[in-house]
Parts: structure tokens; sequence; C-alpha cells
């Protein structure tokens, strides 16, 4: 991750020595954000809550959940860096968390948002928009849902999110944004891991069926649970130079992204990088300060946080435009696998 000097890129925690003070976004001015590309910011992503019902396998928050889930983000706090982003020309906010869906004011972000001109969207595990009730007031404000699914059934998926009945619900959650709006924006997230690279193309093929638009093939990323247990859950680059370049053929008419992986391990399907499809944007969630907890915003300009080039990578075609691999996976095993384009 890049950063400026007022929006700084994530540092480590030290509990010991930050207090119950908060900061809110006080630094923030109209001035828009201008990347050193030239390109305007015009994404938020706004993390409403610090808990979650499930316990991913390869949770990437876990640690600043445990960090962080003493301070909620109360509805002064939302309601703050909404108007002061839209001040400054962003046009869509992304909720995450922890679990969105559950922080009490949810709705109520999504309608002040609406009413602030910006496209809406969640990354969900479907807790509360699987209720009928809920999704009935949800999504007509909601544009778009990124639902976590990370196998094609209940075995798969529910052993990865460490909760039984997740899998029931987050399809469930999907189906019911359909049922409010059959137009529904609906994506799907899977993670990869060892235990689950075996049935991607059936959870592909699943996805589409249930009317997904878009899914996201998301590589592990090496934080939280995922770093704690990287080595037990990466997939070699060669499994994934084997697999993934199948998965095109089981989507039917629904889209596809890769995330996180080597854009050579695509083959003709490299088109489809998320590393060529990707937004600048602004970060806010908690973060520490000398003394104190702060609400920040952390400046985004290209999708490279946590990823190296290799020797493999020196005079690719690409690498100027992908992002390369993990560092932790740099670290402890060979990416003799990378199969870089040569400029001639």
């Amino acid at each position: 991750m890049t950063s400026l000097p007022v929006l700084t890129s994530h540092a480590p925690s030290d509990a010991a020595s930050v207090s119950a003070g908060v900061d809110t976004l006080a630094e923030l001015h109209e001035t828009p954000w201008i990347g050193p590309n030239g390109k305007r910011t015009e994404w938020l992503e706004l993390h409403l809550t610090y808990t979650c019902p499930e316990r991913c396998v390869f949770c990437s928050e876990e640690h600043r959940m445990q960090r962080y889930k003493k301070f909620p983000v109360t509805w002064g706090r939302v309601a703050t860096v909404l108007r002061q982003n839209a001040e400054r020309g962003v046009k869509r906010v992304h909720l995450t968390g922890g679990e969105p869906t559950i922080h009490p004011d949810f709705i109520r972000t999504l309608q002040l948002a609406k009413k602030l001109g910006m496209r809406t969207s969640v990354g969900t595990i479907g807790t509360m928009l699987a209720r009928p009730d809920f999704a009935d007031r949800a999504i007509p404000f909601l544009d778009e849902a990124l639902f976590s699914m990370h196998g094609p059934d209940a075995e798969t998926h529910d052993a990865m999110a460490r909760r039984d009945g997740s899998f029931v619900q987050v399809t469930g959650a999907l189906a019911q944004a359909k049922r409010v709006n059959p137009d529904f924006n609906a994506y799907v997230n899977t993670v990869v891991t060892r235990h689950n690279v075996d049935s991607l193309r059936d959870t592909i093929a699943f996805a589409s069926g249930l009317g997904a638009k878009l899914t996201v093939v998301s590589n592990l990323t090496p934080e939280g649970l995922a770093f704690d247990d990287y080595e037990q859950l990466a997939v070699p680059l060669e499994k994934l130079a084997e697999v993934l370049p199948t998965l095109p053929a089981a989507a039917g008419d629904m889209m596809l992204r890769y995330f996180g992986v080597p854009m050579c391990l695509l083959g003709s399907h490299r088109m489809l990088s998320n590393d060529l499809h990707w937004d600048p944007r602004v970060t806010v969630e908690w973060g520490d300060l000398p003394g104190k907890v702060a609400f920040q915003g952390f400046y985004n300009w290209t999708p490279d946080r946590k990823r190296v080039h290799v020797k493999e990578c020196q005079g690719c075609a690409w690498n100027t435009v992908c992002m390369g691999v993990f560092d932790r996976y740099a670290e402890i095993y060979p990416t003799t696998a990378l199969r870089p384009e040569r400029v001639a």
C-alpha cells in the first residue's frame, strides 16, 4: 500500500500504549484526493463493525477484531465520515467489518449514503440479509452485495466458516436479495485455501446457478488468521496455475475476477486479474496513534498490499500492472512456478 503523510498505512497495534481516546477524521477537508497517477479517489471502504458470528479459518480481520471490538463505530462517527467523504467527491461506499449487517444503524447508513449520492455495497456473510423483513428494508438502498461463499455445499463452506448453518444463511441471503430485486447486483467472494481448491469449479458453477453476476476468486491474503496458519492454508502456485485457468468454463455468463493472483498463473485469462480492475480508495477504520485509538483514513492507490515482485518477475512484460505474489508466500515457498512473459 502506498500512503500519504496524513492518511498513513496500517501500523502494528501496541495495546499497552493505547488509551480509550479516539479521533474523528478532523484532518479531512473538501479537497478531493488525487493519486500519484492523477486519478481521483471516489471509493470509500468503511469498516462498520469489529465483531462477527463466524470464525473463518482464513479471517484476515481476526486480529483487528480482537484489537478494536471494544470500540464501537457509533452512528455519529458513521454519519460524519459519510458526509466528509461526500464533500470530497467520493461516489461509492463499500461497508465491511466484521459483519457489517449487524451494525444497529446498517440500514440508516445505507439511507444516508444514498441521500448523499453514493453507490452502496456491502461485503457480508448474510447474517441479517437472510431475514426477509430485513432484506425488504435494506435491499432498496443497496446497489450490490459481495456474499462470502467458500464452497459449493454446506460441508465445504461451513468447515471453512467454522459455523454450522453458514452456507444456508449466505445462500439464503443472496436469494432474499434477488427476491426483493430480481436485477440486484449479487456478487460472490470465495477465498481459496487448500481446503476448497479442488472444489472451485463446482463453487463457480453453483454461484452462477444462484444468479450471481460476478464471483471474485480471492487468493489467500497473509493477514490475521490466514497469516497465523499460512503454511497450512496457502495453495501452492503450481496448483493455482493448474486450477484457476479452468474456472471461466464453469462460470457461464457470470463474470470472474481473480484477486491476489500473479497474472502469469491465469494463462489466457490474465485480463480477468483484479489488478487490472481496481480503483483507488480510502479505507476508514480504527487504527493506533500514540496514546489513543483513532478512526482513520488510509489511502490505497494500487492493489499491492502485502504483494511483492520476485526474481521471476524481472523483465516480465506485465510487471508494471501485475502486483506479483504475496510477500509471505515468497518468504517461505519457491516461486519458480511463475511464468513471466518476457519483453522481446
